[in-house]
């Protein structure tokens, strides 16, 4: 049997490739990994906290981003698709890419519950700019929230329907009610 070597991409053939291909792509480390669509659960709860928090947040200096818009995770090559994003308006230098995150959440199922909860846990901790990270089933009434305390990051666990996630540092909170509104469980 022969082995045939993964082609390694650079970060800008990466780019010229995603422009004009019809799948996204996560780019790790050179690698492509190719991102399936996700369900109309996970859809309507990044538009139901997107809904919440855009009136709050865009007139204190922040955007929020949904599912097609890369965010930088390391200078050295991870680019990744969070469900949803919120940056600084300034962070604008390119405009398919947010360099600046400081909340990332990713709505998970079974089959990606492993990476978010490992590999990009791990990978997100490590963006200076990033302030939480939200773990949030799509199956069950849960929520992960790493928040970030000097140089430690805090986990918090919310599973009950009258539980409210609070986000001190934007100034905005969540009830899990309004997470998973409309969301079959």
């Amino acid at each position: 049997m022969t082995l045939v070597a993964e082609k390694i991409y650079t970060v800008e053939e990466y780019f010229a490739l995603e422009r004009k291909s019809d799948v996204r792509h996560e780019f790790v480390h050179g690698q492509l990994i190719p991102m399936s669509g996700e369900s109309k659960d996970a859809n309507r709860i990044a538009l139901n906290i997107f809904a919440v928090w855009n009136p709050i947040l865009y007139p204190a200096g922040f955007d929020i981003f949904l599912h097609d818009v890369k965010t930088r995770v390391s200078e050295s090559g991870i680019y990744r698709y969070p469900n949803l994003v919120v940056a600084p308006i300034t962070d604008d230098e390119d405009t398919h890419v947010v360099t600046q995150p400081v909340v990332i959440a990713e709505v998970i199922s079974d089959g990606t519950a492993g990476v978010d909860r490992g590999e990009k846990l791990r990978e997100y901790c490590n963006i200076p700019t990033l302030q939480y990270y939200l773990i949030i089933e799509q199956d069950q009434q849960l929520v992960e929230m790493y928040t970030r305390q000097d140089e430690q990051w805090i986990v918090e666990f919310f599973d009950g329907s009258n539980d409210h996630i609070q986000l001190e540092k934007l100034g905005v909170d969540l009830s899990l009610e309004t997470i998973y509104h409309r969301v079959k469980r």
